[in-house]
Formats: structure tokens, sequence, C-alpha cells
């Protein structure tokens, strides 16, 4: 097929077509790891872990998006995704707006977990319950690790690879698209960021991760380059794998400290402030490169 085939299709197409790509490299995954079995038998659990999320995230969240686009845009791959080098003083706020945001989301995180469902819900809220304690010990596996070497493996899968390949996926392929269909940048934005935190079954802590998909979404847009949700992803990711208490299970006080803070009034209102302000500066960035372009 040539790049850009499906270009003119209707937003519900290139939807669809997105899906199928995605079906066909999770399936493609799958038989990787089957084939890989043999080989990490003996090993770690935790490292068993660590191989199957790179090949998860270099065929499903890496390969899918790319594919996807070539499929679905004639423009470079570059100008397609966004690729360019963002403009610096953007760059850094947009790492500030992610990292002050962080006690908002930590309060709208303990908020959701205490939510529950009616009654007549009850078995699904067991299910629900049940996949998150999965989950957290999937998780409490992975960042378990006394020495550097694991930790900065750590970084470097669920920061850094993570990062980006969610953002290509979720920002420049599945919001572009839903931009284009919905014709409104918010709405756009708001869709991928409810599918962006549906698709990691995490459901009691779903709300703050969809306000952090809008966050990485406007930054996305206002900033004109994947790059700066990539570095803003990548950066909330390695915060949360430094400051998750089981990443040094010898114990680092420091760790302890930060961790164990418990949500502080005066830290939220400081952090949403300056995360307002931050924002507000990309925005104003976008304001004036639009104006320019006209």
């Amino acid at each position: 097929m040539k790049k850009g085939t499906f270009e003119n299709t209707s937003g519900f197409a290139q939807i669809s077509l997105l899906i199928l790509i995605f079906v066909f490299c999770a399936l493609l995954c799958i038989i990787l790891l089957r084939l890989q079995m043999p080989l990490t038998s003996g090993m770690r659990e935790a490292d068993i872990l660590r191989i199957t999320l790179i090949i998860q995230d270099l065929i499903i969240f890496i390969l899918a998006p790319l594919l996807t686009q070539f499929l679905l845009w004639k423009e470079s791959t570059k100008k397609a995704l966004q690729l360019t080098v963002p403009y610096f003083p953007v760059l850094l706020w947009g790492l500030i707006a992610i990292t002050s945001v962080s006690p908002l989301i930590d309060l709208l995180n303990t908020w959701n977990q205490g939510l529950h469902l009616p009654e007549s819900m009850k078995g699904m809220e067991q299910w629900m319950i049940s996949s998150e304690k999965a989950a957290e010990v999937t998780t409490n596996t992975l960042l378990n690790t006394d020495n550097w070497g694991g930790f900065i493996v750590n970084i470097l899968i669920i920061a850094v690879m993570a990062g980006i390949g969610e953002e290509l996926m979720f920002r420049g392929v599945l919001q572009k698209i839903l931009i284009n269909w919905t014709r409104s940048i918010h709405w756009g934005v708001l869709c991928a960021a409810i599918i962006f935190s549906a698709i990691h079954f995490q459901f009691f802590g779903f709300l703050p991760r969809m306000i952090l998909g809008m966050v990485l979404g406007y930054l996305y847009v206002w900033s004109k380059s994947i790059w700066v949700p990539i570095a803003a992803h990548t950066l909330n990711n390695a915060l949360t794998v430094t400051l998750t208490s089981s990443t040094f299970n010898k114990g680092d006080k420091l760790i302890e400290t930060v961790s164990g803070t418990p949500n502080n009034l005066g830290y939220i209102i400081i952090g949403t402030a300056i995360f307002a302000f931050s924002m507000w500066r990309i925005w104003r960035f976008h304001q004036v490169q639009s104006a320019l372009n006209k």
C-alpha cells in the first residue's frame, strides 16, 4: 500500500484501521512472547516482566502507530506526528506543568479509590478490585529492586519506552484522528484521554489518569511537537518509579519520606497555580505561533 492510502476516509474508518492494526500487533506480540518462553525459563519473574514490557512497547505502542500514520497521512512521518524539535522554553514549561500538577493528581487518585459502585453492580466492583490488586502485585514485582542496575532498567522501560510509545499511539495518532473527526480540539483531547485511561484497566485510578491524558493532549496541541508530551510523560513515570516505596526494597529514607507525605492543601494549591501558569505560557506560545502562520 502507498503512504496515505486511507487519508480521505471517514473518522470511523480511520479509527477502525487503528484498532485493526492494534489487534494485529497485539497478536504478533503474543506470538513472540510465546516463542521466547523457553529462553526465559529459569529467569526471575521481574526480568520476565521487563522483557514482556519491552516487546509490548516496541510492537504495540511504537510499531502500531507508525504503521497507522503511514497508511493514514501522505505527509512525512516527521510532519504527521510532529516530530519537530520543540522550542526549549515550551519544553521546560511542559516539564514544570507535569511536575506541579502531581499534588492535584494524587488528591484525585485518593478520591477515585474511595468510590463505590451501586449495590446492583457489586459483582462488577469485585472484579474491578481484583483487577486492581493483580495490577498492583505485578507493578510491585517489577519495581521491587535493591540495586541501581534494576532501577535504571525500570526507568528505561517504564518511563522512556512507555513515554515514547504511549504518546505516539494516543496523542500522535489517536488524538489526531479524533480531532479531525470531531472537528474539535477539546473533544479530541478528551476522548483520547478517556481511551488512554481506560486501556490501562486500573479503574480506581481512572479519573487522575484521564486528567493526566488531557494535560499531555494539550501539551501536544499547543507545543506543536510530540517531544513535549513524551518528555512530560517520561518525567511523570520516572518520578512514579523513583518515589514508589518498593523501588528500593532495602528502604531509602528520602523516598520513604516523600512517598509517605499525605495530601497537603497548601501543596495542592501552590502546585495547581504553578501548573495553570505553565499551561498558560504554553497556550500563549501556541496563540503567537498560530497568528504568525496566518
